[in-house]
């Protein structure tokens, strides 16, 4: 009868529940809106029923245990799994109302409902498992708050269906296989602490997981490897996606945790949670879920060595085996404590820790410390309470006898109300002493361990780019040698082609889809106010920075998937050079000869004929930093001259030189592109620029804005200080950039 009803109910509720969201629809309400409220009043219904009181079968050890509330073990194994189900699937139905997955929506679709589905048509079972049969009546609270919350299960994903999402179901092999493996891990981070006990009775009882013994040591072990699986299985996956897998972790195991209380010892102030490490189950999930991170740094300074600590010397937990719901809550709260805060980091969920946060931790401690110290001294009046075991011999008495000594100092008053309160000075001061040391060795092991983590990780990242990129090189050659030019054959030559570049997440381009092409032999000379791209161009033609679309070729070789090749035929002279100072005039050049293979008898031709040239015969062999500026910038055109390139690029060369320098330079280039290479530069002065260029370009805020020989505008009648103002002075940036081929007159009012 207390069957039919309570399915009756949960028809009723389902049944309302679909009405108003009909009628809600048919307003114009938007029904998304009410999916995470009533994910909200879900998970306090089921907290509330969860921690009234402990499930029947919480006590079981194994499936014919007599005190059982099924009269078969097969039932009891359906009772006690779909408990544990039923949590699993409370879960994910809370957690899909905050968190878009395609994942998650099929397992919810896939697990959670039939799930539910599943306890309502057994509803007998699981309320006689969750209650027991004398309690499986309409007297008791927590049938009711059952009721509801299965009709909450069903209701919420239904409501979505109702609003007009769509049902995601595996479509593919690959999400079926996912769901497969997903489903029981999603079980296996919600376990409540009896299942094993239920399931498997006990091991034998002859085995200690504490003092160091061989199953002890051996538990310490496996925990490294736990937490080092889940992070190479979620570390590639996106930051919102780590932020919610962490988040069902924690929560989950907090769930568990919370398992060992309920309402009865809840009300006794002397059972709170309040030992360090129970409030790890609690803060983690505040930290995620509400992304604290100053308390975040509480859980990973603190709360880490505390678990740690727990885990070497667990409490001895008399006559329960290594299956005890006992030992496995014990295991699963340090344990949890433990590797929790250092697998968020590792993830880089939060922030790696720095002194400073260690710094504020330590306060955080302090303040701990303090209240526990009054908290223990006041309930003390009203029982045994030892929170972060500083009111007894726990800890020294594994110490030894000068530990146990340090006990003898005792210091205690009454209040007037006869309250009274003991301290133990001596033991308490050392006990925090200690831990502040403690704490500053993790902060210490963090800082190795996080900065060696980088540093593997960045390894192993560069190692696969380096793969990847070797790959796409090679299907983009297409059977050619890395030495072979893609474009054409290797004769001078500077293409770009749809070349745009913008710097990070910056929604402006720096530079637009420029394209242009430059031939061997021409002095090209490239035009622009400051900030227009100028320096942006150059700088990616000779590899300094990325490509963000668009390609660039010299000589035929790719810039981008053959920068060796590319710069082996480009000397580059940048607008702010950076020289070896400590090296002579003669080294330096001698060293970029080798870079560039350069062999030694024409080096020494080429070195001797440029210090001729350029005057600096007497000061050669002198170190560099003893130079002026503008004998610096004539190293630096040499360096860029020594090898011969096909294409030599200058970006505002003349700075800095005497007219007599700036006369050499200029005879430097007309016999560079008389050798039928390129001569590539930038400038501000327009004179030099219309004596010595065979064509110009000029851009203007990103994009190229006209491109035309020097000849053209002579013919025309136009002067180059006058075409370059025309075109950067136009205020309409819409026009199609004017090439040698319209007409200068209609360029000139672009």
């Amino acid at each position: 009868m207390v069957t039919i009803v309570s399915m009756l109910a949960v028809m009723a509720l389902c049944a309302g529940f679909m009405l108003l969201s009909y009628v809600a629809r048919r307003r114009g309400f938007e029904l998304k809106k009410i999916g995470k409220p009533l994910a909200l009043v879900l998970v306090l219904v089921s907290f509330a029923r969860y921690i009234y009181d402990q499930a029947a079968v919480y006590d079981l050890v194994g499936l014919s245990d007599p005190n059982s509330p099924f009269s078969s073990a097969f039932l009891t194994f359906v009772g006690v799994m779909l408990i544990w189900l039923s949590y699993a699937a409370m879960l994910t139905i809370v957690l899909g109302e905050f968190f878009e997955f395609k994942t998650l929506k099929q397992l919810i679709n896939c697990f959670s409902i039939p799930t539910y589905l599943l306890i309502f048509a057994i509803f007998g079972v699981y309320g006689i498992a969750a209650f027991g049969e004398e309690l499986y009546a309409f007297s008791t609270v927590r049938l009711w708050l059952l009721i509801l919350e299965v009709a909450l299960a069903i209701s919420i994903p239904a409501i979505r269906y109702i609003g007009g999402e769509k049902i995601e179901l595996p479509h593919s092999k690959a999400e079926g296989v996912r769901l497969l493996y997903t489903a029981p891990l999603a079980m296996l981070a919600i376990m409540p602490c009896y299942v094993p006990q239920a399931l498997f009775e006990k091991l034998d009882e002859t085995l200690m997981l504490f003092d160091f013994t061989e199953e002890h040591r051996f538990m310490l072990y496996f925990s490294i490897i736990i937490p080092y699986l889940i992070y190479l299985g979620v570390k590639d996956k996106t930051p919102e996606a780590k932020r919610f897998l962490m988040i069902y972790l924690s929560v989950g195991l907090m769930w568990v945790y919370l398992g060992r209380w309920n309402l009865e010892m809840l009300e006794n102030p002397l059972s709170w949670p309040l030992h360090l490490c129970n409030t790890a189950m609690f803060l983690v999930p505040l930290c995620l879920i509400f992304e604290m991170e100053k308390l975040f740094n509480f859980c990973l300074y603190i709360n880490v060595m505390g678990a740690f600590l727990a885990m070497i010397m667990p409490t001895d937990l008399s006559g329960a085996n290594a299956l005890a719901t006992e030992r496995v809550s014990f295991w699963v709260n340090h344990y949890a404590a433990f590797f929790m805060p250092v697998l968020l980091v590792a993830l880089k969920i939060f922030k790696r820790p720095k002194f400073r946060q260690w710094v504020y931790a330590v306060i955080a401690l302090t303040v701990y410390f303090i209240a526990m110290l009054i908290v223990n001294a006041w309930f003390s009046n009203y029982g045994e309470c030892d929170y972060f075991f500083l009111n007894s011999d726990f800890i020294v008495s594994k110490l030894g006898k000068w530990a146990e000594d340090t006990r003898n100092f005792v210091v205690q008053f009454t209040t007037p109300g006869g309250l009274k309160f003991v301290f133990y000075p001596v033991y308490q001061a050392l006990f925090y002493l200690v831990y502040i040391g403690f704490t500053v060795g993790i902060w210490f092991l963090y800082a190795v361990l996080f900065t060696s983590w980088d540093a593997a990780e960045d390894r192993r990242n560069r190692e696969k780019d380096y793969k990847r990129m070797k790959k796409e090189l090679k299907e983009y050659l297409g059977g050619r040698s890395i030495h072979e030019p893609v474009g054409g054959d290797a004769s001078p030559r500077l293409t770009l082609s749809h070349f745009s570049k913008r710097y990070g997440s910056n929604k402006h381009y720096s530079v637009n889809d420029v394209s242009f092409d430059v031939r061997g032999g021409e002095i090209f000379g490239f035009l622009g106010p400051n900030g227009a791209g100028k320096s942006t161009i150059i700088k990616s033609v000779v590899g300094i920075q990325t490509i963000t679309s668009g390609n660039i070729e010299i000589c035929g070789f790719d810039v981008e998937r053959q920068p060796v090749q590319a710069k082996l035929h480009t000397g580059f002279v940048p607008d702010h050079y950076a020289l070896y100072e400590n090296l002579t005039g003669r080294e330096y050049i001698n060293y970029i000869a080798d870079l560039f293979q350069v062999g030694y008898d024409y080096r020494n031709e080429v070195i001797e004929k440029y210090v001729e040239r350029f005057q600096l015969t007497g000061s050669f062999d002198n170190q560099m930093k003893t130079y002026s500026h503008g004998m610096k910038q004539k190293i630096t055109i040499m360096a860029a001259l020594v090898h011969n390139p096909k294409v030599w690029i200058l970006d505002e060369p003349l700075t800095g030189l005497d007219p007599t320098s700036i006369y050499e330079v200029k005879e430097c280039m007309k016999e560079h592109a008389a050798k039928g290479n390129i001569v590539f530069f930038s400038s501000h002065i327009i004179d030099v620029v219309e004596k010595i260029c065979d064509r110009i370009a000029i851009i203007k805020k990103g994009k190229l804005r006209a491109c035309t020989t020097i000849r053209e505008l002579e013919e025309k009648g136009i002067e180059l200080e006058e075409f370059y103002l025309s075109i950067i002075n136009d205020g309409d940036d819409s026009h199609v950039p004017y090439t040698e081929n319209e007409s200068v007159g209609g360029a000139a009012s672009v």
